[in-house]
């Protein structure tokens, strides 16, 4: 079996290790984005929590996003590093 072309854009990271980076992200995103509509719809509003909270959720939609990409990217490499353990597992059941 042969290496995927191209390159990875996160190395490191597998497809569990992606799946928990885009669930946080995302519950993230959902919380500051409650938090800042409540700041919006408060009648004593606090300035600074809410630019806080806005940029907070503008980083995670942001970083949501390069997850999608990093997903898009890295597919191959995690359908190939998957089959080559499978086939690991194969061969030691063989044994």
């Amino acid at each position: 079996m042969s290496q995927p072309e191209g390159k990875r854009l996160q190395p490191r990271m597998t497809r569990g290790s992606w799946r928990l980076s885009a669930w946080s992200s995302g519950l993230l995103v959902l919380c500051f984005s409650v938090l800042a509509i409540r700041g919006f719809t408060a009648v004593d509003r606090d300035i600074a929590a809410l630019w806080i909270y806005s940029a907070a959720v503008l980083v995670n939609a942001v970083y949501f996003l390069y997850l999608l990409r990093v997903r898009r990217n890295d597919a191959t490499f995690w359908d190939h590093e998957e089959s080559q353990r499978a086939e690991w597992d194969r061969r030691g059941r063989k044994l």
